[in-house]
């Protein structure tokens, strides 16, 4: 399979797997993380978090994929580098800081701590299914 599909793929299969983990922080831990309605937010459009939604969803299944893979020399590169999940979770790194950046509540609280771990996770088990499932579509 070529390499921009194998990406895209890693990137519908670590979207998913990151939304999982953050639907279950608003469940279990009450955020109210509202995706949709936080990205429609900082887009201008604040009435309109569907759009925020479907931004979310291009992003992580198409945009990142893309920037992951041309990226990819680069993040060999790094320590671990060779195992192409250590890539996509050193590539999600980055994209987790950006979040806290524009999106993150509260930070010096216990809620604040919190909401850094579990996004913290759910990023890093982005980057780990992206790049795992990538590599894995090698060989299809």
């Amino acid at each position: 399979m070529d390499p921009v599909r194998r990406t895209i793929g890693g990137g519908v299969a670590g979207t998913i797997v990151l939304s999982v983990v953050l639907v279950i922080a608003e469940v279990e831990a009450r955020f109210q993380l509202g995706i949709g309605g936080t990205i429609s937010r900082y887009a201008g459009v604040p009435d309109q978090p569907a759009l925020g939604l479907l931004v979310f969803l291009v992003a992580g299944m198409v945009v990142f994929p893309l920037v992951f893979l041309a990226l990819e020399d680069y993040l060999t590169r790094l320590p671990g580098g060779r195992d192409p999940a250590i890539r996509g979770m050193a590539f999600s790194l980055p994209l987790w800081v950006v979040y806290v950046a524009v999106a993150s509540p509260d930070l010096p609280s216990l809620r604040g701590a919190l909401h850094l771990s579990f996004t913290l996770f759910a990023h890093l088990l982005y980057g780990f299914t992206l790049g795992a499932v990538y590599h894995s579509l090698r060989d299809v």
